[in-house]
């Protein structure tokens, strides 16, 4: 192949839309890679780069990090592997959410979703949350975020799922077969984080603890917010989303 080849086939493959199984989960230890890919955070800060190990190999950290020796080359091993494995780190995430239906509407074709389920102009929504610092062992992750939220460049509305009424009476077979009374769907929302804003470090002196921010808001109360384009929103039947009932193409 030469190489002019090969290079439009890579240009073709990075421009194909990714497949629902290309999202990855929005876990911490993902999210923390995402961090690093879009250089949200200084590596040469051996605070930050501690609580990034903390939260992707917590156990080489409760391992190593009592040695002072042993830990500094530990430090130099991570950075060496995010340099070599950076490229790989996720920017493509699905979030699961429940929906649930709202009685058929024969005239538009359309189960429509409940008034406590509809997308009515939602800019961001949070992918990721824990009520308090998560922690490895005994040690606090304080200065590196525990809430993520998506911001959208285009506001998203969902308001029901437009379905034949062939295939709406199917679904609510399926839904009596499962026992699904509530007539819940399961949506899966794919994103794709286009950017992120750097945290940085301010010296607060005077002996206080150093404070990290982005946007002007503390990183450990406020979480950490990120631009992204919704791709798609899929629709299942079933929890584990493997019977596919309807795909949303903003």
């Amino acid at each position: 192949m030469s190489k002019r080849l090969g290079l439009l086939l890579l240009c073709l493959l990075l421009a194909l839309p990714a497949r629902a199984d290309d999202y990855a989960a929005p876990t911490l230890a993902n999210l923390a890679h995402t961090l690093v890919r879009f250089g949200a955070f200084d590596l040469t800060d051996d605070n930050l780069l501690d609580q990034y190990a903390m939260i992707t190999d917590c156990d080489i950290y409760q391992r190593f990090y009592g040695n002072d020796f042993q830990w500094q080359r530990v430090r130099k091993l991570i950075r060496q592997d995010i340099k070599l494995n950076i490229g790989s780190y996720p920017i493509d995430y699905g979030y699961d959410a429940e929906m649930q239906l709202d009685r058929y509407d024969f005239r538009q074709h359309v189960f429509h979703f409940t008034p406590k389920t509809v997308v009515g102009s939602v800019n961001a929504i949070t992918i990721y949350q824990t009520e308090d610092a998560p922690t490895c062992g005994t040690a606090k992750i304080a200065d590196l975020p525990h809430i993520y939220r998506a911001v959208f460049d285009v506001p998203v509305t969902l308001e029901g799922l437009p379905l034949a009424p062939a295939d709406a009476q199917a679904l609510l077979k399926q839904m009596d077969k499962d026992k699904n009374r509530d007539r819940i769907v399961y949506a899966q929302f794919n994103l794709r984080i286009v950017y992120i804003e750097p945290i940085h470090r301010v010296a607060t002196g005077g002996g206080a603890p150093v404070k990290y921010l982005q946007a002007g808001q503390t990183v450990d109360t406020h979480g950490i917010q990120f631009a992204a384009r919704l791709d798609s929103v899929d629709f299942y039947e079933d929890p584990a989303r493997t019977r596919l009932i309807y795909t949303y193409k903003p």
